[in-house]
């Protein structure tokens, strides 16, 4: 099951904090000839107005930390009890299965995009909800203006994944502040650089490892403090599929669900979700890169949670299965429910109920193939043949024909 990297990377040097940033933009400024980052008009464009942009808002998130222990101590005293992470593959249901679970408000809390790109600390958030509450007594007109704008901005990216500041999203975006987010990789396409960011248990040295998830903890002690501290923290987080390990020691009593999806569906679903971004940052117009990085990438997020989850009680892990997900969700979630030992409560059930009818009527919008990659089934067959195997994927299927859910 187990497969070596494609790309060689360093790990005992690996950029971390401020002064590892500083090194990622010295490297697209000064040494980037030769690599995926193409040093275009839209490139120069993207440095000299977003990484500052960026770093001052890192800085400020700093600040509003600091803010935090003077003004909100509280939040350290916060427990994080038998928090729930949804990972496995991108596009395999985890952000269907997330707006589900995130429907059951009186266990669960959950990121929203506004909180983790504008407001992880507490002060931030305070301030932020306090404006919607003038927002709203006023008739709402700002929110309806940041609707508008998003309905503008982000009507290409929501035909693969629906995003909004207002909707639950991927928490790898909390780990921004701390320059160790995988999303680094689309911004600084040098592998050779971020590489073990994908392979976080396996080769990020323990003491970033520790460092990386105690600020992780703290800003879901935050999250909890505000929304309330007797909640169930709820994450999804794809790029968590390289981190069993370290959820574990970090949340000792945690319980994961992990998504799984044919990989002939899921794999070109995933390239053209990252090719979007991939181009939006002006990186290698080829994708063979790309391409290369995020089938090597698939390969550890299906296997590295078989092998490790494998070895954790049984009441607190799952394999969710796409099709039985998507044929039926209130099923899948009170299957899922039951092996945890939690309770669908009356008003949640009346919610899956109304998912379980829409389920019959979806239709993706979203096409792919394997041979607008350069890829083939052989190839994707043979690659990913344990995942095949482990969960009876139909080895002859072939995505084109079957209707997709953007996940």
């Amino acid at each position: 099951m187990k497969r070596s990297s494609s790309f060689e990377y360093q790990t005992d040097t690996m950029p971390t904090g401020f002064p590892g940033f500083f090194r990622l933009v010295a490297r697209t400024l000064f040494r980037s000839k030769g690599t995926a980052a193409r040093f275009t008009p839209k490139r120069v464009l993207l440095v000299t107005l977003g990484l500052p942009a960026f770093l001052a808002l890192q800085i400020m998130h700093r600040i509003a930390f600091l803010l935090d222990d003077l003004f909100f101590p509280g939040w350290k005293d916060v427990e994080v009890k038998e928090p729930v992470f949804i990972v496995g593959i991108h596009r395999s249901g985890t952000t269907f299965f997330h707006n589900l679970l995130a429907k059951d408000e009186n266990n669960f809390a959950t990121f929203s995009l506004w909180e983790l790109l504008f407001a992880p600390a507490v002060i931030e958030r305070k301030f932020f909800m306090a404006l919607g509450t003038v927002d709203r007594t006023l008739g709402g007109f700002g929110r309806r203006i940041l609707v508008a704008l998003e309905d503008v901005l982000l009507k290409d990216l929501r035909t693969i994944h629906y995003t909004s500041l207002f909707q639950p999203e991927e928490d790898e975006l909390a780990l921004l502040p701390v320059f160790a987010s995988g999303f680094l990789l689309l911004a600084f396409p040098f592998p050779e650089e971020l590489w073990a960011l994908t392979r976080f248990d396996l080769d990020v040295p323990r003491p970033i490892q520790d460092k990386v998830m105690a600020f992780y903890k703290s800003c879901v002690q935050r999250h909890l403090y505000v929304h309330g501290p007797h909640k169930q923290f709820l994450s999804k987080n794809p790029q968590f599929s390289c981190k069993i390990d370290v959820l574990n020691r970090t949340f000792p009593d945690s319980k994961v669900v992990c998504s799984v999806r044919n990989p002939y569906e899921a794999v070109p679903s995933l390239i053209s979700l990252m090719s979007f971004s991939w181009k939006n940052f002006n990186n290698d117009p080829q994708g063979d890169m790309l391409r290369d990085m995020l089938l090597d990438m698939a390969h550890h997020f299906y296997c590295h949670p078989m092998d490790r989850l494998a070895k954790w009680p049984r009441e607190r892990h799952a394999f969710l299965r796409y099709p039985d997900l998507t044929s039926d969700p209130k099923e899948a979630v009170v299957r899922i429910y039951k092996r945890f030992r939690m309770e669908v409560s009356p008003a949640f059930d009346a919610q899956l109920e109304e998912q379980r009818r829409r389920a019959r009527e979806y239709r993706s919008k979203h096409s792919y193939s394997l041979s607008q990659y350069g890829l083939d089934h052989n190839t994707i067959r043979n690659l990913f043949s344990d995942v095949f195997a482990r969960f009876d994927f139909d080895t002859d299927h072939e995505a084109e024909e079957s209707p997709t859910r953007a996940a």
